[in-house]
C-alpha cells in the first residue's frame, strides 16, 4: 500500500507539472499574439518618418519636390549612396549637389571629392555653415536672419530667406554666384578642370520652403550658370547613418517583428529551462563607498585610451542639458542659435563672456580628432561654461 500511494502521488504532481508547463506555454503564447497585434496597430496609419533632406523624403523636411521636377523636366538625375572613391568616371561634366551633411567628411573623403572635381566635375555644397569643407571661412556678426534681397551673377535680384548670422569668405579667384548687401551667400571656384559651388540655406531645397518667395528662382539661376553639366547626382551617402541599426531600414516590417518575437521566445524558453535563486542585489557599500573611485576610473580610461573626442561630446551634451533647463534653449540648436537666445537673457557682460566660450568650442563641431593639448584647452573651456550656468 504505501508504494502504491508513492506512485498515485507521483503521478498527480506528474500531471500537475504537465498542466502547469501547458499553461506557462500557453500564456506564452497569447503574450507574443497581443506583442504582434500592438506592433501591427503602432505601425499601422502612421506615416514613415524621415530625416530632412533626403532626396526621397516626402515630407516637409526633404527635397523630393525638387528631384521630382527635375525628372519632369527631362534632367538626367540620381541618386548616390557610395563613398566618394568609387564616383562616376564619364566623359561629360557631372554635378554632385551635397545638401547638409549630417556628419563631418574625413579628410581621405575630402580630397577623393577633390580628385573628382579636378577630372572635369563639378560639386555644389548647400550647408548651413559650410566651415570645415573644401577649405570655406566665414565671417560671423552678421545683421539677425530673415528676409533679404539677394543679386546673383548677372545682376539679377531675388527675394529670399536665409537662417544664418554669417556670410562666405571668398578669394580672388572665386566667382561670386550670390550676395546681398551683407556678404556673400554663394560662390564658385575652379578645382582643375571642374569646379566647387558652396551656398548656404539647404532649406531652399526643401518641400515645405522651395516655393516660398523665390527659392526656386534662386536655385534655377545658379543651376543655369553649370549648364554644361550631363547628370546631377544627389550626395545620399552624407546623410548615412552609422550603427547597428542603419541597415535594418532595408528589411520589411513583418521581418524584424518575427525575428523581435522569435529573440523573446528563444529568451523565454531559456528562461524557463534554467534554475534562479531569486534577485541580486548591489551592496550599499559598493555605490557609496567606491562611487568616486568609479569616476576617477572611467577618466582614467578615457585618458589612457586617448578617446579625447568622445569625452568632449559628453562633455558638450551636459553643458547643452544645462542650457536647456535654465535657459530653455534646445539641445539640438546650434552655438550660433545658443549666442542668439543668450543675448535676450543675459546682460552685456555676462553674454560677452557666454559670447567667448560658445566661439571657442563652435569649431569642435567640424573636428573629427583632437589631440591632447586642445583636449585639455576645451575641457577647461566646458568647466568654466559649467560654473557660470550653475552659479558657482
Amino acid at each position: 500500500m504505501p508504494l502504491s500511494g508513492v506512485s498515485v502521488d507521483g503521478s498527480r504532481r506528474e500531471e500537475r507539472s504537465v498542466i502547469t508547463t501547458k499553461k506557462t506555454w500557453l500564456w506564452i503564447a497569447v503574450t507574443f499574439a497581443l506583442l504582434a497585434g500592438i506592433l501591427n496597430w503602432l505601425s499601422s496609419g502612421r506615416p514613415e518618418p524621415y530625416p530632412p533632406y533626403l532626396s526621397e523624403s516626402p515630407s516637409q523636411t526633404g527635397i523630393k519636390a525638387f528631384y521630382t521636377l527635375l525628372e519632369e523636366q527631362g534632367v538626367e538625375s540620381a541618386r548616390w549612396d557610395s563613398k566618394p572613391s568609387r564616383l562616376p568616371e564619364a566623359s561629360g561634366r557631372q554635378t554632385l549637389l551635397m545638401i547638409e551633411p549630417f556628419s563631418t567628411v574625413s579628410g581621405a573623403e575630402m580630397h577623393q571629392y577633390e580628385e573628382w572635381m579636378e577630372e572635369g566635375n563639378t560639386i555644389w555644397l548647400m550647408k548651413n555653415n559650410p566651415v570645415g569643407y573644401f577649405d570655406t571661412q566665414v565671417d560671423y556678426g552678421i545683421l539677425p536672419a530673415g528676409e533679404t534681397t539677394v543679386e546673383d551673377e548677372n545682376g539679377r535680384t531675388y527675394t529670399v530667406e536665409v537662417q544664418q548670422e554669417h556670410r562666405l569668405q571668398t578669394k580672388d579667384s572665386d566667382d561670386v554666384l550670390l550676395s546681398d548687401r551683407q556678404g556673400v551667400l554663394a560662390f564658385e571656384r575652379s578645382y582643375g578642370d571642374g569646379a566647387l559651388i558652396v551656398g548656404m540655406n539647404p532649406d531652399w531645397f526643401t518641400n515645405g520652403m522651395i516655393t516660398d518667395r523665390e527659392h526656386y528662382e534662386v536655385i534655377t539661376s545658379i543651376l543655369a550658370s553649370e549648364a554644361e553639366y550631363s547628370r546631377i547626382w544627389f550626395d545620399e551617402y552624407i546623410h548615412g547613418q552609422d550603427g547597428f541599426f542603419a541597415g535594418l531600414d532595408v528589411y520589411p516590417k513583418w521581418l524584424i517583428v518575427f525575428t523581435l518575437q522569435l529573440a523573446l521566445f528563444m529568451l523565454f524558453f531559456l528562461w524557463m529551462q534554467g534554475k534562479r535563486f531569486g534577485p541580486s542585489f548591489m551592496p550599499r557599500e559598493a555605490v557609496v563607498r567606491f562611487g568616486d573611485e568609479r569616476l576617477q576610473a572611467l577618466a582614467a580610461w578615457y585618458r589612457k585610451g586617448e578617446f579625447y573626442r568622445e569625452s568632449l561630446a559628453v562633455q558638450e551634451s551636459y553643458i547643452r542639458k544645462l542650457l536647456q533647463e535654465r535657459f530653455g534653449v534646445s539641445s539640438q540648436a546650434s552655438w550660433e542659435e545658443i549666442r542668439h537666445t543668450l543675448s535676450y537673457r543675459l546682460n552685456d557682460q555676462d553674454y560677452q563672456g557666454w559670447e567667448k566660450w560658445t566661439k571657442t568650442v563652435e569649431p569642435l563641431e567640424n573636428v573629427s580628432v583632437v589631440e591632447k593639448k586642445a583636449f585639455l584647452d576645451w575641457s577647461h573651456t566646458f568647466d568654466q561654461m559649467r560654473k557660470e550656468v550653475q552659479g558657482s
